[in-house]
């Protein structure tokens, strides 16, 4: 929170040796009990309990026919040294593609499953200061349209909050982990890898925020790399209308996947402090 600036005060009417006086008073007492400046870039989160879920739904039929369900959610506790959250996703769609199934070269329309993944993450966060905090972290990655099948890891990071406030947040995160995924191509294999998470956040005006999240895991075998984009305008205190981009990116894949693959959602969102 900002603080303005008060222009010094002006003395008139009073002699000169009795302003210097008071002056003298005023620093020896303020000197006996200085006072404690809050960090203007860092203000201290709610306590207790938090949650937030979202939800999207797109069907079409007629001439075509698809269907289309995203949906996330997530929960969290802080107290005066600790930081737990854990959060869920969920991808669902359905639609008409083309399959060759005589291998004839004539394609037929099937209306079949295109995407098909969910995700589950957790962490738990100990403050070293109002800035700094240690913080564990646990991510299963679940996809039936990737070269990697699942995708689990486990880590520890350190994490600073270089902005926290009502307007704008910066938080980052670093620090080793290790990964077991099943490769489709190439069985379960493991990794030492290392971790990085950054979340920002701006309010734009008093009901839209611009929120993005990045999160990279790297290691020998493949870098995995994903960021969220979005735009949430509140509706009420608990209801916001959410667009958002998201990129998820596997350096590494096998013959006939996608490096990158990405999905954009319009969903509401409802939100409990």
């Amino acid at each position: 929170m900002m603080h303005r600036k008060q222009r010094p005060a002006v003395v008139r009417g009073i002699p000169f040796a009795v302003a210097i006086a008071l002056g003298a008073v005023a620093f020896s007492a303020g000197a006996q009990q200085p006072a404690k400046v809050a960090d203007p870039a860092v203000i201290d989160a709610h306590r207790g309990w938090t949650g937030t879920g979202e939800f999207g739904f797109a069907s079409a039929s007629g001439n075509s026919r698809s269907q289309n369900i995203n949906a996330r959610g997530g929960i969290g506790y802080e107290d005066d040294q600790w930081v737990h959250q854990a959060s869920a996703g969920l991808l669902k769609s359905k639609g008409e593609v083309g399959v060759d199934l005589d291998a004839n070269g004539v394609e037929e329309e099937r209306y079949e499953t295109t995407a098909d993944r969910y995700n589950v993450q957790a962490s738990s966060a100990y403050k070293l200061t109002q800035r700094s905090y240690l913080v564990g972290t646990v991510r299963y990655d679940h996809d039936e349209f990737n070269t990697y099948l699942w995708q689990g890891t486990a880590g520890l990071s350190y994490g600073y909050r270089w902005f926290d406030n009502e307007r704008i947040r910066l938080v980052t995160e670093i620090g080793p982990a290790f990964r077991r995924a099943h490769n489709v191509g190439r069985g379960v294999q493991d990794d030492a890898i290392a971790r990085g998470y950054a979340d920002f956040s701006y309010q734009l005006t008093p009901t839209t925020e611009l929120l993005n999240t990045f999160l990279v895991e790297s290691g020998r075998l493949n870098t995995y790399l994903q960021n969220d984009i979005g735009l949430q305008v509140a509706m009420t205190d608990a209801l916001a209308l959410k667009a958002a981009y998201q990129v998820r990116h596997n350096s590494d894949v096998g013959p006939g996947y996608e490096r990158t693959d990405s999905l954009t959602t319009l969903n509401i969102v409802y939100k409990v402090d």
